[in-house]
Order: C-alpha cells, then structure tokens, then sequence
C-alpha cells in the first residue's frame, strides 16, 4: 500500500487543494491524499503531501520552521496584501537606502504579535476570513504570536525587495510584507511568495507535477519518505515484538514486566510523545509516559499505524 510523505513542488496558479486532487487522481480514489500547509494560489514551492496513514500523523511531524523567499513589492498596498487584490501607490521606495532597509528588519526579528489579512482561511464562526471579505464584511481578526528567527535582504532593485525568511509555522508573509511597508512608511505587499522548505523537508527533494503525472506507481512509491522517516525527530522507546503487539491493540504496558526493551523511562519526560516500531517498519505506535501514584511507568498508545495494510490501527485511544 501507498503509505508516506510526498514532497511536490506547486507551481503558480494552482490552490494546494488541486494539487491533491490531481494525486488522488494518479494514484486513485482509495488511496488517502492530505497537505501539511497550503500555500496560496500565487504561491510557489514546498507542499509537502501526506498519503495513506500518514494523514493522520500531522499533528506530530516537525514543521515548527518555514523557510520562505519573499519579492516585497514597496510603494505599493493592496486589500489582499499581495498582488492579487486592488492595489493602491501609497509611497515612492527610490528614497530609501539599504541601510535603513536593514534597520526595519532586524525589528521584525524574535517574537512578536502579527494581524492575519483579511484575506485567508482562517475562520470566524466558521466561515473562512476570505469569503467574509468578498462579501464586504471585515470582522476583527485576531492576533497571534509568531517568530522570526532570519529575515535578511537577498536582492534590492527599487521597487522590489527579495527577502530570505525563516518563521514560526503560522507566521503570513503577506501582513510581513504589510508591516514591512509601513515601517519604512511607502506601503507594501507580497509581489512573489515560494517556500523553500518546511521543517526537515526541503524543496530540494521535491517533485513537480509532470513526474507525478508521468512516473511510473514504482517510481512514486521510491520517491515517498517513510512515516517512520518523517517522525524520526520523536524519542524511540524499545520494545519486545510482545510489547508491541499488545501496544498495537491498544493494550498498556508498565514497566518492570520485562516487554519494554529497555527500561529508561524513568529518563522519560511524564505526557511527551513517544516512538515504537518494529525492526522491519511495519507497525509504528506513538505513546505517551505515564505515571499514577508514583506507581510503575506506563505506555499508553494514542495512535498506531500499520504501515502494510490499507488502514490504520488507530482507535482513539486519545482521551
């Protein structure tokens, strides 16, 4: 079975939605296609695309770091923060040196507070935020911490600023873009947006949509990265081929029975998630450290993938 991480390349002009319908449709209905992040339909670069069980591994993969390159189009502000929507000459950027550039950046860096735009998928009462601004309606949107680790200038030839960005998943580079405009107080917005990488996956080993339409299903299945590959930041925690299997049927296991390979929970971070698999990489369980009473360790499975058969094990076991 299809089960992995796939890393495609988006071009310009498709949602991250069509992307997974135009998967689906090469590898077939059956098969179970998800994203980590969209990107906007201008947007280009990264997708990383989850397949089989590994659709239900998001909320545990490590993607807290997006590397983006950003075109900041100066001068110039629009309703959707990119070129996408009405755009307006709010300021002349001939005036401003490289240096002054630098100076704004350097205080977009660490952590700060950041306005979505209007413009995104972000809901209020669940309606996403763009179908409300279509419409007329702009409800307050609420703010949220984000952080810059590198945000540096690659290219300035008025009116265009190409920055490299390294940011808190969450973070928008349209209100950057935004925010960098009215710190140098000629407007701004997005001009160009690809994302080089997210995470530990990076652009580099991505496909574009040609390979995914042409290549043979071997070829496809070669290109995946294994679950097991993808949450390889996650702790391991050994256990017997016994251990496992009760593991896998959502069974308990406490420590000092002899099924836990090596006994270091007491090393072990108490409700952290960890990861057990067996030596061929067919089942994969997460688990939690727990401790009653100062009573024995025990690991609690909250989700278990096998990695050979059409589905899941899981069965909410997270409570």
């Amino acid at each position: 079975m299809t089960h992995g991480l796939l890393l495609i390349d988006k071009p310009e002009g498709l949602t991250s939605n069509a992307v997974v319908g135009i998967v689906r449709k090469r590898l077939g209905r059956s098969i179970k296609v998800g994203h980590t992040g969209t990107l906007d339909p201008a947007a280009t670069g990264l997708l990383v695309i989850l397949l089989g069980v590994a659709t239900r591994a998001l909320d545990f993969l490590d993607e807290a770091r997006k590397h983006y390159q950003v075109e900041v189009r100066l001068g110039e502000e629009s309703d959707t923060c990119d070129r996408e929507g009405k755009i307006s000459v709010t300021g002349d950027p001939g005036i401003l040196t490289r240096q002054e550039i630098e100076s704004c950046l350097k205080g977009f860096l660490g952590k700060s507070n950041q306005v979505p735009p209007h413009f995104s998928a972000i809901k209020k009462d669940g309606v996403p935020l763009y179908k409300l601004a279509r419409k007329g309606v702009f409800p307050t949107v609420e703010i949220r911490q984000i952080e810059i680790f590198k945000l540096s200038i690659l290219k300035w030839c008025p009116p265009n600023l190409m920055i490299d960005l390294i940011c808190s998943k969450g973070t928008y580079a349209r209100s950057l873009a935004r925010d960098i405009g009215v710190c140098l107080g000629v407007g701004g917005r997005v001009n160009t947006l690809r994302r080089i990488a997210s995470g530990k996956f990076n652009i580099e080993t991505a496909h574009d949509l040609e390979f995914i339409r042409n290549a043979s299903n071997q070829e496809i299945q070669k290109s995946l990265i294994p679950l097991c590959e993808a949450l390889e930041h996650m702790p391991e925690i050994k256990v017997f081929d016994a251990g496992l299997r009760k593991l896998a049927f959502g069974v308990y296991l406490e420590s000092g029975k002899g099924e836990i390979a090596s006994d270091l929970l007491m090393d072990c971070q108490e409700h952290k998630v960890y990861r057990v698999q067996d030596a061929n990489n067919r089942i994969l369980v997460l688990v939690r450290v727990e401790q009653k009473d100062n009573g024995p360790f025990v690991l609690r499975p909250i989700k278990v993938f096998d990695l050979v058969s059409k589905t899941s094990l899981e069965s909410g076991w997270e409570r």
